[in-house]
């Protein structure tokens, strides 16, 4: 059993442990998606669609890269543990694009 990775929350302060719903956000870091929905309603009470699409499209993206975290370790031989370890690079790029947006709409980049 894999020991999961714990950071701190760039907006609350507690932990963040993998596999929880999180985002990581450019100029913030590692942060609970709860506290970025919180955050975003503070600063922009009428929170737009296309805001509240960016938080959805990039949890989903954290998600799966979690469960391929998951499924490379599982994994038995080094071609597939390599595929997988791919695929879940190129998911890690997306999610720091949709992160770099949403710091700009947080007012962190």
């Amino acid at each position: 059993m894999a020991k999961y990775k714990v950071w701190k929350c760039g907006l609350c302060g507690e932990q963040v442990i993998e596999g929880q719903r999180f985002l990581v956000i450019k100029n913030i870091g590692f942060a609970h998606l709860e506290c970025v929905v919180e955050e975003l309603v503070k600063k922009h009470p009428n929170i737009s669609r296309d805001a509240l699409s960016l938080i959805e499209a990039n949890e989903a993206i954290t998600y799966a890269i979690v469960r391929l975290k998951t499924a490379e370790l599982q994994a038995q031989s080094d071609t597939q543990r390599s595929m997988i370890s791919a695929a879940r690079k190129d998911l890690e790029k997306h999610s720091a694009f949709l992160g770099n947006e949403l710091g700009k709409l947080l007012g962190y980049a």
